[in-house]
């Protein structure tokens, strides 16, 4: 008689699917089980007071050198010449966005899931928040929202009106957030309109935001890039996936979706667009049907 084999032993990691099914959390690769100290470790490395990664270029912060959002912004009346040079000032910058959008390519958007600063420091804000005083934007479209912004902060400054790049800048804010208790110069920063405005963005998108990642969702435009660098790699690249076969269309993983990248109701459909790879809905998923891989088995 030949042997027999069982469905949860034909189901290999390989396949992608179904992998909290091969055992528990201690089993779970290590990004995934210690991605909340990895967000901490993502504190220490850009954030003041230490800012580790900014010492050996002697910057303090992602401004000037290490800036990731100003070289791809034209405005009128600059020249080629100086739209380049742009890029050269800015050059680890680019370096650092260059580097993001090939990772999330072939492995997804683990920057923004695991180690962006901005995005790290305020889901972690969030989750000191009580549930009660949660605001849940899963009602927003985020698409829309996303693009219609990335759409004002290239064309603003190429049409004269003005520029987003620093008086609203996240790479900003939340490093001066944190600085702000050792240096006067990011305190006086806060007392200014644009500080404001800034602060009330990341208190109401972030750290009140339900996940903590309404602001990465609607309002970084590195963010937004990196979602279409997501989306372009859908076909070869390793992404969170959903076995419709075994969904059962409870809604769990709907609920724990920090970017609402799942829309409530029927079979689980990912938004390639909003997705990071956080995960959390493959925790919660009663049935084992989400899984990180390739492609759906």
């Amino acid at each position: 008689m030949p042997p027999t084999t069982s469905p949860a032993a034909r189901r290999t990691p390989a396949a992608g699917i179904g992998l909290a099914a091969a055992g528990s959390a201690a089993r779970a690769p290590f990004a995934i089980r210690h991605r909340t100290a990895l967000l901490v470790l993502g504190l220490v490395l850009f954030l003041p007071p230490l800012a580790v990664v900014f010492q050996p270029s002697g910057d303090t912060g992602f401004c000037g050198t290490w800036c990731p959002r100003m070289f791809f912004s034209w405005r009128l009346g600059q020249s080629a010449h100086d739209f380049l040079m742009g890029f050269a000032r800015a050059w680890l910058g680019v370096a650092l966005v260059v580097g993001v959008l090939a990772v999330t390519l072939v492995a997804g958007r683990w920057w923004c899931s695991h180690l962006c600063p901005v995005g790290g420091a305020m889901e972690l804000g969030s989750r000191l928040v009580p549930k009660r005083l949660r605001i849940d934007f899963s009602g927003v479209p985020s698409a829309p929202v996303r693009y219609g912004y990335l759409a004002v902060y290239l064309l603003a400054p190429a049409l004269g009106v003005g520029s987003l790049c620093c008086n609203y800048c996240n790479f900003a804010t939340i490093p001066r957030l944190f600085g702000a208790a050792f240096s006067q110069a990011d305190l006086t920063y806060f007392l200014r309109t644009a500080g404001l405005v800034n602060l009330g963005l990341v208190v109401v998108l972030g750290f009140l935001a339900k996940g903590g990642r309404a602001y990465c969702n609607l309002l970084c435009p590195v963010g937004a890039l990196d979602a279409l660098a997501n989306r372009l790699g859908m076909r070869f690249g390793r992404r969170v996936r959903v076995d419709a076969d075994r969904c059962t269309a409870c809604g769990a993983c709907a609920k724990a979706c920090p970017t609402w990248a799942i829309e409530p109701g029927g079979k689980a459909r990912i938004d390639p667009l909003a997705c990071l790879p956080c995960r959390a809905c493959e925790a919660v998923c009663p049935e084992e049907a989400i899984g990180y891989a390739r492609r759906v088995p």
